[in-house]
């Protein structure tokens, strides 16, 4: 999963078309995915943004960016190894996130954040 992320804007993003090539899929699969999560998901613009990208002749082909809200809200819905090997990835990072926390001393965390850890 590696040359996933790019930055654009100042912004930590991936491309449709990344993620089709990292997951192995269609890429016109994963803009159904993107376009299914359109209908459902009240601030779909703050993570999608529609673009353009030539192709290999040179004409524009429909994608997508997406921030890691984004991606991480449309990788959830894939299947197969990649996927679950992302999934695993993401869990394992969020409980290292998690036992990190637990070791700044309490008075300098947020107090929701405190109430949550305990």
């Amino acid at each position: 999963m590696n040359n996933l992320v790019i930055m654009k804007n100042k912004q930590a993003v991936t491309s449709s078309l990344q993620v089709a090539k990292t997951f192995e899929k269609n890429h016109r699969d994963v803009l159904k995915a993107i376009t299914n999560l359109q209908k459902d998901v009240r601030n779909f613009a703050q993570m999608f943004s529609k673009t353009n990208v030539p192709d290999s002749y040179g004409r524009d082909r429909k994608a997508f960016y997406m921030n890691r809200d984004g991606f991480t809200l449309l990788a959830m819905g894939f299947t197969g190894n990649k996927a679950l090997e992302f999934k695993l990835k993401y869990i394992d990072a969020f409980n290292a996130m998690e036992q990190s926390l637990k070791q700044v001393p309490r008075k300098k965390l947020d107090p929701v954040l405190q109430a949550e850890l305990a």
